[in-house]
Parts: structure tokens; sequence; C-alpha cells
């Protein structure tokens, strides 16, 4: 496949991509949905298997952003290969997820280093994922413990009280 010398395109990708970490972290299941087509293939592997509307109805599931009070994905390398009404997209990512904890408790925090593999298809001149599977690097539970508690207004939250949607 020919690497794509289209910026707009490359572009439209990449905010799709974005779009999907923010849907992810914020808990956001209609952004998610939006990333998509209707008739995606979703592959998490053990986790999740299937089509797009069994993907959404997962997410709040115990195994799903369901199993974590906050979560954080970061981006790193990202491979755009656009051909025609095609591409093909590899973003390595870092994602942090912190189960529910009680008051004082410091939880473990589980690190994934992954690959979002993602197939992408143009129709009616949107680009949204058609095929997405994930490649697991590396997890680590981390129990350091000793994380420093945030003043509530400076924290982030999850779902749409968060302060993203206030700028």
């Amino acid at each position: 496949m020919n690497q794509g010398s289209n910026t707009e395109d490359r572009a439209a990708i990449h905010d799709v991509l974005m779009r999907y970490f923010r849907g992810a972290d914020r808990t956001d299941a209609d952004l998610i949905r939006d990333c998509f087509h209707p008739d995606a293939e979703i592959d998490f592997g053990e986790f999740f298997k299937g089509d797009l509307p069994a993907f959404v109805e997962y997410l709040p599931g115990p195994t799903g952003w369901g199993a974590f009070a906050r979560t954080m994905h970061v981006t790193g390398n990202e491979l755009i290969e656009v051909d025609g009404t095609t591409a093909r997209a590899e973003t390595y990512c870092v994602a942090y997820h912190e189960p529910p904890a009680e008051p004082g408790e410091a939880p473990p925090i589980m690190i994934v280093w992954l690959r979002y593999l993602d197939r992408f298809e143009r129709r009616q001149g949107e680009w949204r994922i058609l095929r997405r599977r994930t490649a697991v690097e590396w997890v680590r539970q981390d129990d350091a413990g000793g994380w420093q508690e945030l003043p509530g207004e400076m924290r982030g939250v999850r779902g749409p009280d968060d302060p993203v949607f206030e700028i």
C-alpha cells in the first residue's frame, strides 16, 4: 500500500483516532460509535470480538470501562497509509487503568502498552474505522502507591462533567 500524501485525509483519520481515545477516557459511547462505520468489526482479543452494536453494549460492562474508575490513553507513533478510499493506521498507545478504590486507598494501576491496528474507509466523504484489532506488547500492574490526591476542581472525571466540555 502506498503511503498517502493527502494531508487532509491523514488529518481526518488522526482526528477519528483522537475522538476514540477521548470517548474511551470520558466514557462517551456516542463519540466512540461515531468513530466506526455501522458494519465495523472490532477485535480486542479475549476481552471482546464482535460488531459495533455489541462493542458499544460491552463498554460499560465489567471488563470494559465499567471495571475502572479512571483511564488515560496516551498515543505515540502513528502511521497512516492512505490508498484512495481506504487506509491503514497503526497507532501506538500507553493506556493507564485505575480500578475503583475506597477513600484513602491507593489501588494498583494497570498499564498497557499496545497498538491499535485499524482499517479505515471513506464513505460519503467521511473517514471511519471499518476494522480494528489490538496488539498488546506489555501489561504491568503498578502497585507502588504514593499517588497524590488532587483538589476536585483540578481532577479530570469520566463522563460529561469533565472540564474538557467547559472549554
